[in-house]
């Protein structure tokens, strides 16, 4: 064998070695843009499920929120609404009191000025 018939085995061989190189890269490239592509997918399926669980989650916790409001503002009602009966009692009472007061001082201012004692 001559020597330009060893350098275009070695460069035969060079340019197989390198092809096949480039067809393996290939392949791992594919493959991993699969696995990436997959992986991405899946964890923007998870962050849609977990968006959903949150906003589920936040629908019933407004609802509950709505619920306590609700308990809170009839038990405010119903504790103003006797309040302001007794108010209303209270004011009630003190009006005949006063009707009391009035009648016993017009009867005194009557009985001391209408009638003067005797000297």
């Amino acid at each position: 064998m001559t020597e330009p018939q060893v350098w275009v085995l070695i460069g035969t061989f060079a340019a197989a070695v390198l092809g096949g190189m480039t067809f393996s890269t290939n392949l791992i490239m594919g493959s991993l843009t699969k696995v990436i592509t997959a992986n991405t997918d899946r964890l923007e399926a998870r962050i849609d499920s977990l968006r959903a669980e949150t906003m589920a989650e936040s629908r019933v916790t407004r609802m509950e929120l709505h619920s306590v409001e609700a308990g809170l503002n009839a038990k405010i009602d119903s504790v103003e609404a006797g309040l302001n009966a007794k108010i209303d009692s209270v004011e009630s009472r003190l009006r005949g009191d006063l009707a009391r007061i009035d009648a016993d001082v017009a009867a005194l201012t009557k009985r001391v000025w209408a009638d003067p004692p005797a000297i």
